[in-house]
């Protein structure tokens, strides 16, 4: 289940997993909802009533249509509470004879991520963009690569710890755990963009009711 709090529409999502013969492993639509939102402008909760009443209307929505209780949910976090840093990490690789491993990857990125937060943000997302292995800059995937020394470069993205709470609180209020929160254009990117597409560089525009997000 996906939840997308907006500023002129809450907008739920119920998908379930398959497998694609040709694909592999695949998420199936099987029914959405869509209520007026309140309580909420420019992204960002103005009432924590008004938003839980919002949210629960069409959950209650998307209950009805699928005829099953949702207990968990990702959710959409939008507006212009979100400030963006890039970081870099370094790591020795682990393995004596020097081959790099998926953990020497997970490594780096964490390695990437020990930066200080602005005072009262929090991280939301950590995206790797290149790797360096030894010098060599450039490497999408250095997973089999052999070195000593592995580097990153990664975009941070922080939520405003309020703003991040706020967007918990009005979820879970209505009996939903959220499973994980994401930058709304983050996730509207990957589904409308293929990866050729994101490597020669096309911008992405989500224009919303009262923000707009590239």
């Amino acid at each position: 289940t996906g939840i997308d709090i907006g500023s002129t529409s809450i907008r739920v999502a119920v998908g379930q997993a398959s497998i694609d013969k040709e694909l592999g492993p695949d998420v199936q639509l099987i029914a959405t909802a869509e209520v007026d939102s309140n309580g909420v402008a420019k992204g960002s909760i103005t009432s924590i009533e008004e938003a839980v009443s919002s949210v629960a209307h069409a959950l209650e929505d998307i209950e009805r249509l699928i005829g099953a209780p949702i207990e968990t949910a990702w959710v959409g976090i939008n507006g212009t509470q979100v400030l963006f840093q890039e970081s870099r990490g370094a790591v020795a690789v682990a393995k004596q004879d020097g081959e790099i491993s998926g953990e020497d990857v997970l490594r780096v990125v964490e390695s990437a991520q020990t930066i200080t937060s602005p005072l009262n943000f929090e991280v939301l997302h950590v995206l790797p963009k290149s790797y360096c292995v030894d010098g060599q800059t450039g490497i999408k995937d250095p997973v089999g690569m052999t070195g000593v020394r592995l580097e990153a470069d990664a975009q941070i993205i922080f939520g405003s710890t309020p703003h991040v709470k706020n967007i918990m609180k009005a979820v879970n209020r209505t009996g939903i755990d959220v499973d994980d929160l994401v930058l709304g254009v983050l996730a509207v990117s990957d589904v409308v963009l293929t990866q050729k597409q994101k490597e020669l560089g096309v911008v992405v525009a989500d224009i919303g009711g009262e923000t707009t997000t590239v």
